[in-house]
């Protein structure tokens, strides 16, 4: 086994990889974007793996079983056999609107989602059983439940005719589209995620705050209101007395997969560790050495948990990938190009990312250990 932080697999690309993901068994990287190609490489032994793509790929999902795995390819959904990478089924989600993200369910399910609507397909053969308009948009991300019964939207309202600072987090039940919960801040969501059994919401909005909510009728549990209040009057962003909930222009946030810990990612070049329950603050990578003149970072775009909760991962633009512990302190660097995208791998073992021209595997240490 190499040290974790080796970087185990470079898949190159002729563009941006902005759409990467995991076989559900770990053996398998998909990587797409900018070029004519989906790329699939086993991670060890294994054929590669190509299949065309007509745009610009946005969403790559494997399957629950992995026989297969579903692409956002421009205006169309595509469902490829993961062993031949020939099209099953292929469709228009919604005809001059290009899809954004496409999502499994446990049970087959399949969700895309384009800047305006959310569509529910049948994974087998295509056909889509709920489209859900929405209202005011533009759908800036979006996270499913573990259990693929409810979505969350982080929604941009500052497009269209009023160009107005305003945005929300919604979350919809899939089976009827009805909104079950809405938190609305000051300004434009950036991003949502769900607690592991969908009863709790992370969010983040440009009006650079961090907030926890109640998805079934989007009570917000914190910060407090006074603390919103103590903030708008200007507290010191990044240290208020709530447990540094405040974090500057924080744009990606992540759950703990065991519900312990959420991760923010903000740009003042920290990503910080708050718990859960009361957002207090846990830990923040890259650590600062004390005595030392405090060094600029670059600001975070992207975060992520390992599958055991006991680590999280960060990119910044400062060209540095860190895996840390929940208290900060670093278990490793790798030096990349612009990151444009992340994720762990189902067993933890790797970490994978998208950069321009090519994408990463990082071996994270055994399965499990993550």
């Amino acid at each position: 086994m190499s040290q974790p932080g080796t970087v185990a697999l470079t898949v190159e690309h002729n563009g941006s990889v902005q759409a990467i993901a995991f076989s559900p068994d770990s053996t398998r990287f998909a990587s797409g974007g900018g070029d004519s190609l989906v790329r699939v490489r086993s991670v060890g032994t294994g054929a590669p793996l190509d299949a065309p793509s007509e745009g610009s790929v946005t969403g790559i999902d494997f399957s629950p079983d992995g026989a297969a795995f579903a692409v956002a390819d421009f205006e169309q959904v595509f469902l490829r056999s993961g062993s031949t990478g020939k099209v099953i089924w292929q469709g228009p989600l919604d005809p001059g609107n290009s899809v954004n993200t496409v999502r499994f369910g446990p049970n087959g399910t399949l969700v895309a989602a384009t800047d305006t609507s959310v569509a529910v397909l049948d994974g087998s053969t295509g056909a889509v059983t709920r489209r859900i308009p929405v209202d005011t948009p533009l759908i800036a991300g979006l996270d499913l439940s573990r259990d693929g019964t409810r979505i969350a939207l982080a929604i941009d309202e500052r497009h269209g005719g009023n160009h107005r600072q305003a945005g929300s987090a919604r979350v919809l039940a899939l089976a009827t589209g009805a909104e079950i919960g809405r938190l609305t801040p000051e300004n434009a969501v950036f991003a949502v995620a769900f607690s592991p059994d969908a009863s709790l919401v992370l969010c983040c909005a440009a009006d650079d705050t961090v907030r926890m909510f109640e998805a079934e009728g989007g009570t917000q549990l914190w910060p407090a209101e006074d603390q919103d209040e103590d903030q708008d009057e200007g507290e010191d962003e990044g240290e208020d007395e709530g447990g540094g909930r405040r974090v500057t222009a924080v744009h990606c946030l992540a759950f703990d997969p065991k519900g312990r810990w959420t991760v923010v990612g903000g740009a003042d070049g920290f990503a910080r560790v708050l718990e859960a329950e009361s957002g207090t603050e846990r830990g923040r990578a890259p650590t600062l050495d004390p005595g030392l003149p405090d060094p600029q970072f670059g600001a975070v775009t992207h975060v992520a948990f390992a599958p055991n909760g006991k680590a999280a991962a960060s990119a910044s633009i400062d060209n540095v990938v860190r895996v840390f512990n929940v208290d900060g302190r670093e278990r490793y660097t790798v030096s990349t190009d612009e990151v444009l995208a992340m994720k762990f791998s189902p067993d933890g073992r790797w970490l994978g990312v998208g950069c321009f021209d090519r994408a990463l595997v990082i071996d994270n240490g055994e399965p499990g250990h993550g």
